[in-house]
C-alpha cells in the first residue's frame, strides 16, 4: 500500500517538474522553417481521375532523397509485374490523410476513395483479389506549383493499404451501380508520415517515373 501511494506521488511531482520546466523531454519534432501561401501557384484541391495501384509486396525497392526522406524519387517493382491502372470520372477520386494522436507516438491514417464502373465478371475477379490483398497508391494531384513536387503523392507505402469498405448499390443514382471501395490504413498499425511526395528533377521527369510503373 505505501509502496502504491509512494508511486503515485512520485508520478504526481515528476509531472509538476515537467510543466514547470525544469524537466526537459526529449521531442522528435521541432519545426525549423515558417510557412506562407503560394500566391503565384495557390493550392488547389483535387485529383485526376486515375489511380496507380501497386500491389505492396511487389515493390523491391524505394529510393529516397539524400536531403529530405519524406521525398520519393523512385519505386523499383519486380520485373515480373507492374502497377495497375484503375480509371474513374468526374471526380470519383478521394484520397485523405488524418494524423492520429496515440499514447506513445504520433501516426498517421491514409485514406483513397474511388469507384469501378464496371460490373463484369472479369471486374468482380480484381476486387474480391484486392479485398484480400494489401496495396500502395499513386495519386496525381491537380495542384502543381513552379516546381512540380506537389504533383505526385504515394499513399501506404509504409504498412499498406487495405479494402475496409466496398458497396455497390444496383439502383444508386449517382454510381449506376458502381462499386465504390475505400482503402484504408489498418487499425494495429499506422504510417509514421503523411503521403509520400513522389518527385525527382522537374514535373517531366516525375511523370515518366509515374508512367514507367505501369510498365
Amino acid at each position: 500500500m505505501k509502496t502504491k501511494l509512494f508511486s503515485k506521488v512520485a508520478i504526481w511531482m515528476l509531472n509538476i517538474l515537467i510543466a514547470q520546466g525544469y524537466i526537459h523531454c526529449s521531442q522528435c519534432g521541432k519545426i525549423s522553417a515558417g510557412l506562407a501561401p503560394d500566391c503565384d501557384f495557390p493550392i488547389m484541391g483535387g485529383t485526376t481521375e486515375d489511380l496507380i495501384l501497386i500491389n505492396y509486396e511487389d515493390i523491391e525497392s524505394v529510393t529516397r532523397n539524400v536531403t529530405n526522406k519524406q521525398i520519393i524519387e523512385a519505386i523499383t517493382i519486380l520485373s515480373t509485374t507492374h502497377g495497375f491502372k484503375f480509371e474513374g470520372k468526374n471526380e470519383s477520386l478521394e484520397p485523405q490523410a488524418n494524423l492520429v494522436k496515440q499514447r506513445y507516438a504520433d501516426a498517421y491514417d491514409h485514406e483513397v476513395m474511388f469507384v469501378v464502373f464496371l460490373n463484369t465478371p472479369v471486374a468482380k475477379a480484381q476486387i474480391e483479389a484486392m479485398v484480400g490483398g494489401k496495396l500502395v497508391a499513386v495519386v496525381s494531384n491537380k495542384h502543381k506549383n513552379s516546381a512540380g513536387d506537389t504533383s505526385f503523392e504515394v499513399y501506404g507505402l509504409g504498412v499498406g493499404l487495405y479494402v475496409m469498405e466496398l458497396s455497390r448499390i444496383v439502383v444508386d443514382a449517382d454510381t449506376q451501380g458502381a462499386y465504390k471501395i475505400i482503402l484504408r490504413t489498418p487499425e494495429n498499425s499506422k504510417e509514421a508520415n503523411l503521403p509520400n511526395p513522389l518527385f525527382i528533377t522537374d514535373y517531366a521527369t516525375t511523370k515518366a517515373v509515374v508512367d514507367g510503373l505501369l510498365v
